[in-house]
């Protein structure tokens, strides 16, 4: 071997030692890592104290943890998981939401009482971890809240047998989100189909590499040098007064486009039926009043403000997965999946409620109810949703 084959050589197994040893440390130092980058690793939950195999088959977010986030304008995942460019973000003063969680990893008062009044269940909305005043604050003095991000109906199903209904409730309000719980729960229900649990999936069909912290960290700049040379699509303008700047999350946006049939007869639509079909004549047998309140996704609420400019960088974003959406198909059935859950719930005798026009009558009247750079409502959008609540409820 030549003198310079052999400097090669050792230059390698330097690189390749340093990398193990790097990785190594990273993995140890997991926990401690920017979540803009664990939350990209199969492993992530697990490593975080998240519960995905339970005796109830639902999953659970650490017991007892403090939660002390720091909410800023540079907060947000639509600046993790789209092309917006934190430059555009809004402005408003920091602030920290700080809460403990319960021993179930809900955001409850601890400890539990023996018999609740009110059951709130639902996925990231209820959990409202970037507010302090979530929609549900006050609407009760005895109540349980099962808020599970990424969760669907069948999954909430699960939660409200294990800890809700051995409480005696008199209401159990569903928060249903219309951007992702039908496809979260059909990913459950065929989990659940399988025998497997959440736990399961963290290793099902995983190359090894997608464990790596240093392999994600490559991934990660790469994405930014992408993102960096490549136009967006947002913000778009929305024509409100004043105007208001919106982005959207691109992978809910196809649901806007089907019409009703295609959704109606959709493996996820058969999926969550068949779920809230189950929970509501459960909750019929045990005479407890059942609430399902409609949350639209946030382009529902201002894709009627933009226009047809607007509309169609949107679209033609959208068209590098499915070529088949066009303008006219989310203009046509942005209502659909509204109009469809009110169908079910009147079929089966299910009380239904829908905060559009409420969200929408907020951004009529010159304020944004969302986060610019999320999917969520900021503060004022709890504040709405809370107070129309309460109106029903009353």
């Amino acid at each position: 071997m030549s003198r310079a084959a052999k400097a090669i050589l050792r230059l390698f197994l330097v690189i390749v030692v340093t990398v193990v040893i790097l990785e190594a440390v990273l993995q140890l130092a997991f926990t401690l890592l920017p979540t803009d980058l664990t939350q990209r690793m199969p492993q992530y939950r697990q490593r975080a104290g998240f519960l995905l195999r339970t005796d109830h088959g639902a999953r659970e977010y650490p017991a007892g943890e403090s939660v002390d986030l720091l909410i800023t304008p540079q907060s947000g995942d639509l600046y993790r998981i789209s092309c917006l460019d934190p430059a555009h973000r809004e402005s408003f003063d920091p602030y920290r939401v700080s809460y403990i969680r319960d021993g179930h990893g809900f955001r409850n008062p601890a400890p539990w009482t023996d018999d609740v009044e009110l059951v709130i269940l639902g996925d990231s909305f209820a959990a409202a971890e970037s507010v302090q005043a979530p929609f549900w604050q006050g609407l009760s003095d005895s109540m349980l809240v099962l808020g599970l991000p990424g969760s669907g109906t069948t999954e909430q199903a699960l939660l409200l047998n294990a800890f809700g209904m051995p409480r005696h409730p008199e209401l159990v309000v569903l928060a249903f989100f219309a951007g992702n719980d039908m496809t979260d729960n059909l990913v459950f229900s065929e989990l659940r189909g399988q025998g497997l649990t959440f736990a399961d999936q963290v290793y099902r069909d995983r190359s090894p590499l997608e464990f790596l912290v240093t392999v994600h960290i490559a991934l990660y700049f790469r994405d930014q040098v992408i993102a960096s040379t490549q136009d967006c699509h947002y913000p778009q303008l929305a024509h409100t007064a004043p105007p208001m700047p919106v982005s959207f999350f691109d992978d809910m946006l196809p649901m806007l486009a089907m019409d009703r049939d295609s959704l109606r007869k959709s493996k996820m639509y058969e999926a969550m039926a068949i779920g809230l079909r189950a929970m509501a004549n459960a909750l019929r047998e045990s005479g407890v009043r059942f609430l399902l309140m409609y949350i639209p996704q946030k382009a529902e609420v201002f894709w009627r403000y933009l226009d047809a400019e607007a509309k169609q960088q949107i679209v033609n974003a959208l068209r590098e997965q499915n070529a088949a959406i066009t303008v006219e198909s989310i203009d046509n059935n942005l209502s659909t999946q509204a109009d469809l859950m009110r169908d079910l719930a009147a079929a089966n005798g299910i009380e239904f409620m829908d905060l559009t026009p409420a969200l929408r009558s907020a951004i009529e009247s010159g304020s944004s109810p969302y986060f610019f750079a999320d999917t969520h409502w900021n503060q004022h959008g709890h504040n709405i949703a809370g107070q129309a609540l309460r109106d029903r409820l009353n």
